[in-house]
């Protein structure tokens, strides 16, 4: 029994002394690995066989102890997607959106800059606490150890991997206020996938984590609702953890 709590003491103060040491502000290469839903009418089966079941996206965090931006990378580029061939098959462009998702910890603010059908909406609301539940789970993610913490929302269950070792409440998104910078989320199970490809600790310049001012503004509800009419306008629905299925009639 001493034995335990001797390993649980020294287990908290190697996590207390790397927190005093580390550098508090830094970016982060995640990959997000996104499930793709096609629906098509009258599409033959070795067609639809042939459609992508998912697609991996690359992004960046950039924080420090006060604010955090979340964009994707400027190597990330557009993609055309086969759907088939002989006269009758068509193409599927998915293109990488100029969304960015900044956050200020002091002021506890919220700014998500979305890109939809080509227009730029700008969404501000006060950061959240998360109402986050320690599951009491451990495991290492690129060398850090980190805990596990879920949500349940109306939409969505998350599920996110936090290291204390980084004392900072950053992470990818809207996936922030633990105590430790978030390197891993799941979303429903799997849908949506966040993890943590390279961490760099470094001194970031404060123009990477500005705030950013392009687009319309409307309230989280606003744009929630401009995108599920025009979805529904497509023939299609909205799913959890932003998903949206899409029917294509040929």
């Amino acid at each position: 029994m001493k034995k335990a709590i001797l390993s649980i003491f020294a287990f908290v103060l190697g996590l207390s002394m790397m927190a005093q040491q580390t550098i508090k502000q830094g970016e982060v290469i995640y990959e997000e690995t996104v499930k793709l839903n096609f629906s098509i009418e009258g599409m033959p089966e070795q067609m639809r066989n042939r459609m992508p079941r998912e697609r991996k996206i690359t992004k960046i965090l950039y924080f420090n102890e006060e604010a955090s931006s979340y964009q994707a990378s400027k190597e990330q580029s557009d993609e055309n997607v086969p759907g088939g061939g002989h006269g009758g098959g068509f193409r599927i462009m998915m293109s990488q959106p100029d969304d960015k998702v900044y956050i200020n910890f002091n002021d506890k603010l919220r700014v998500e800059q979305r890109e939809f059908m080509t227009r730029i909406f700008l969404i501000t609301g006060e950061l959240e606490q998360g109402n986050w539940k320690l599951t009491g789970k451990q495991k290492m993610i690129k060398e850090y150890p980190c805990q596990e913490a879920t949500r349940i929302t109306e939409n969505d269950t998350v599920s996110a991997w936090f290291t204390p070792a980084i004392p900072v409440s950053a992470g990818p998104g809207n996936h922030v206020n633990l105590p430790g910078l978030v390197l891993e989320v799941d979303i429903n199970h799997g849908n949506r996938i966040i993890s943590a490809q390279n961490i760099d600790l470094k001194e970031i310049d404060k123009d990477l984590i500005s705030q950013p001012k392009k687009g319309k503004k409307v309230s989280q509800e606003e744009f929630d609702k401009i995108v599920e009419e025009k979805v529904k306008e497509m023939g299609g629905e909205v799913r959890g953890g932003n998903q949206a299925i899409i029917r294509i009639r040929r």
